[in-house]
């Protein structure tokens, strides 16, 4: 088996999903941590973050192409409207 050579790394790097932190997704909505936490409660399409471990204190991340979608899905309602 020939070793990955760093391009292939890259490729391989480049292909798996980007993950945000909470403040990040904060930050990209323009809201509060509780505003999100409503959010994230109140609408069913809002995309679930991934917990990095088992600890209820785990740091919460959420995949940039969901919050993406999302974002495209509300402008899309918003226009049909």
């Amino acid at each position: 088996m020939q070793p990955d050579t760093l391009q292939d790394i890259y490729r391989q790097a480049a292909a798996l999903a980007q993950l945000l932190s909470f403040a990040e997704v904060c930050s990209l909505l323009r809201k509060s941590r509780s505003g999100v936490y409503k959010l994230m409660a109140s609408d069913p399409t809002f995309p679930r973050s991934i917990k990095d471990g088992e600890a209820r204190s785990a740091r919460a991340f959420f995949v940039a192409s969901e919050i993406a979608a999302w974002q495209q899905a509300k402008l899309a309602t918003r226009d049909a409207a």
